[in-house]
C-alpha cells in the first residue's frame, strides 16, 4: 500500500482557532424557577409564536445515558475524491478519525453518517429532525467545511500558497429541536510545491484535506466535552 504523507517542507500549520458555544450554567434554571409550570414567565401575555419561543428558551437540555449521533455533511467541497486513490484514502481517514473520536465518549454508543436516502434536498430543521429520528439518533451533528487561499501569496511566489480551512458545526437535539452546541474551527497553513510534485493544485488539495481533518478533530473534541457534562435524563 502506498504511504500517504505531507512533508514538513510542503505544509506548515501556522495558526488555529476553535470557538464553541458556552454551555448554560445551572444557575440559569434556578433563576427561572419562579416561572410557571409551562415554562413561561409569570404575568406575561403571549401569542402562540411567543409561547413557543419562550418554551425553547426555558428548555433544559437533558440527554440519555447513551446516545447515537447521526452525522450530516452539508457542504459539497471538491476534494478530488475520485482523482486518485490518495484522495479516496485521505477522505476515508478523515471520516474514520471523526467517528472514532465521537465514539470515544462514554455517553456515545454510536456515531455514524445519516443515510443519504433519508435526507431530502429541503434541509430544514423539521425535515432533518424527522430523518434523524427515523435513524433512531438522539443527536444530529451537521457540519460544513470550506477552504480559501490568500491570493497575494501566489503573486509573490507561484509555488507557494497560504490558505485556511474552516469547519462550522452544530449539534441538534432531536427530541427538542434545539441546537445544544455550535463549534467553528479554523486551520491556517502555508504550502509550497516541492520538486516531486507534478501538480501544485493537487498539493494544495491534499494539505486542505489535512487541515479539514484537524479542524474536524477539534470539533469532535468540543462535542465530546459537551457530551461528558450534559445532564442525564431520568430513567435513561
Amino acid at each position: 500500500m502506498r504511504i500517504i504523507y505531507v512533508g514538513i517542507a510542503c505544509l506548515l500549520l501556522q495558526a488555529c482557532a476553535t470557538v464553541g458555544s458556552v454551555d448554560r450554567p445551572g444557575s440559569y434554571y434556578q433563576e427561572a424557577s419562579g416561572s410557571s409550570t409551562d415554562g413561561l414567565v409569570e404575568g406575561a401575555i403571549f401569542g402562540d409564536d411567543d409561547k413557543k419561543i419562550n418554551e425553547l428558551l426555558n428548555y433544559q437540555v437533558k440527554l440519555p445515558e447513551k446516545n447515537r449521533i447521526a452525522i450530516l455533511k452539508l457542504s459539497a467541497d471538491n476534494y478530488w475524491r475520485f482523482y486518485s486513490n490518495d484522495f479516496t484514502q485521505l477522505n476515508d481517514l478523515l471520516v474514520e478519525s471523526l467517528i472514532t473520536k465521537l465514539r470515544a465518549s462514554s455517553r456515545v454508543y454510536d456515531a455514524s453518517f445519516l443515510p443519504a436516502m433519508l435526507v431530502s434536498e429541503k434541509r430544514t430543521v423539521p425535515v432533518l429532525r424527522e430523518a434523524a429520528a427515523r435513524f433512531q439518533a438522539d443527536l444530529l451533528l451537521a457540519y460544513r467545511s470550506s477552504c480559501q487561499s490568500y491570493q497575494k501569496y501566489r503573486f509573490i511566489d507561484p509555488n507557494e500558497s497560504k490558505s485556511y480551512c474552516s469547519v462550522e458545526a452544530v449539534l441538534l437535539d432531536i427530541r427538542s429541536g434545539i441546537i445544544v452546541k455550535s463549534v467553528v474551527s479554523t486551520e491556517d497553513f502555508t504550502t509550497r510545491k516541492s520538486a516531486n510534485d507534478t501538480n501544485f493544485n493537487e498539493t494544495i488539495k491534499k494539505v486542505e484535506l489535512e487541515a479539514v481533518a484537524k479542524a474536524l478533530g477539534n470539533v469532535a473534541n468540543e462535542i465530546v466535552v459537551f457530551m461528558n457534562n450534559v445532564p442525564r435524563l431520568k430513567n435513561s
